[in-house]
């Protein structure tokens, strides 16, 4: 409906075929997730974020319309006016209050072309500084993110809707990607070496930018996947489908991506962005290192899952500002044949990141426990509107939708404290 400024979606749609079809017609998701396989039930019920989240939050502030079956067999459609309960609830559920059957989304006017500045900087203090003053810029960049290739060097990218209007913007239009050409990442890092510059993209290029290279882990799969003649020959065969790839993970294979490799995502408040990339080097010591910052609304008793500190809220606004890193790789220390402990890592960024007002994006492998979950995202209007439709009854809790697969992890050792501190509490 380009009037009203929406599209109805219907189940295991993705935003692969969302661009196919919104492109032509000169429109695009309001938040339009990077990676073309993800589907966009998957990120309204579970985690979805993009280059402009900095603008417009999350994925679930796009959603203007609901349509769920509940375990009663009844048809609810759902907006913020007619349900808000319900409405608020359903983000970061993961299917446990009802069936997705269709959602309604924001679109909005697409450009041909997207503006990108790269720039360079050379400490984490420069980093934080410069995305801080670019994020809360009341008039912005449609588009902002950054790569970190180290501990001290990154690479900003600001990016807005364009069009080519001069011979010199069509010299300056960089088609990248075309399977001959080097991976995404690859191609903002040369700012390092060459200092700031900026091009024009195909809109479309720009959304899936990450596709060809699956982000940055193409290159562990396929060590000379980004050799210029590995793309010449091989590179329009494109990237394994992840998906597929998952399916047919044989326990062995899925033990060892799980302990001797990292999928990670903390949101946490872009003011301590410098501490986060100083923990994530301790942690993982893996580089890329994915920066996007995004805007959280507080909705008081409304705000669902993810429920920010009114401390971390901007001053004078309903809303803060965090930011999402992610590392996705082979830990350093994994690489040089040393010991590492996956369970301690990610359970001290687990902690750190609830300590610090933040959120562990859940498609990623969890060590936590279902106590310590809970005590990281607001459960409260979910179990309420759980308990109204006899959800509570009919699915599992979101723990229960997130936590590996039974015989990967071993948290007796902590469920035992937690119940020994619980006996300490009752006596």
């Amino acid at each position: 409906d380009e009037k009203e400024g929406t599209v109805p979606i219907e189940p295991m749609v993705t935003f692969g075929q969302l661009t196919d079809y919104l492109m032509p017609r000169g429109l695009c998701m309001k938040c339009h997730i990077e990676m073309e396989s993800i589907t966009v039930g998957g990120a309204a019920m579970g985690f979805g974020l993009e280059t402009n989240s900095h603008a417009v939050g999350f994925f679930q502030e796009t959603v203007v319309e609901y349509e769920l079956v509940t375990p009663d067999g009844e048809v609810h459609r759902v907006t913020a006016d007619s349900d808000p309960d319900l409405f608020y609830a359903l983000p970061w559920s993961y299917g446990t209050i009802g069936f997705i059957t269709s959602i309604k989304c924001r679109v909005v006017k697409a450009a041909p072309y997207i503006h990108v500045e790269y720039t360079p900087t050379f400490s984490g203090e420069e980093l934080s500084r410069k995305l801080n003053s670019l994020a809360n810029m009341e008039k912005g960049p449609d588009f902002l993110e950054a790569t970190a290739y180290d501990k001290e060097k990154a690479v900003i990218q600001c990016a807005s809707f364009a069009h080519i209007e001069t011979w010199s913007q069509r010299f300056m239009v960089n088609h990248i990607n075309w399977w001959w050409k080097p991976f995404y990442y690859k191609w903002v890092e040369t700012a390092l070496s060459r200092g700031a510059f900026e091009e024009y993209i195909p809109t479309k290029h720009y959304y899936h930018r990450f596709t060809r290279s699956i982000f940055w882990e193409l290159e562990d799969m396929i060590p000379f996947s980004n050799h210029w003649l590995y793309r010449l020959l091989w590179g329009w065969m494109g990237a394994p489908e992840v998906s597929l790839l998952k399916l047919f993970q044989g326990p062995v294979v899925r033990r060892s991506s799980m302990y001797a490799h990292a999928v990670q995502e903390s949101i946490v408040p872009l003011k301590i962005l410098k501490e986060g990339i100083d923990r994530f080097d301790s942690w993982y010591g893996i580089y890329p290192l994915l920066i996007f910052p995004v805007r959280v609304y507080d909705r008081g008793q409304k705000s669902g899952m993810i429920h920010p500190r009114k401390s971390l809220l901007t001053k004078g606004k309903s809303y803060g500002m965090w930011v999402d890193i992610g590392a996705y790789g082979v830990p350093r220390q994994i690489k040089e044949g040393k010991p590492w402990s996956a369970k301690k890592v990610v359970r001290e960024m687990e902690h750190w990141c609830r300590d610090q007002g933040g959120w562990q994006a859940l498609y990623t492998d969890i060590f936590c426990t279902e106590k310590e979950l809970q005590q990281m995202f607001d459960h409260s209007l979910l179990e309420k509107v759980r308990k109204r439709f006899g959800s509570d009854a009919a699915f599992g809790s979101v723990y229960s939708k997130v936590r590996p697969e039974p015989g990967m992890l071993d948290l007796s050792d902590i469920l035992a404290e937690e119940a020994k501190e619980e006996g300490k509490e009752e006596s």
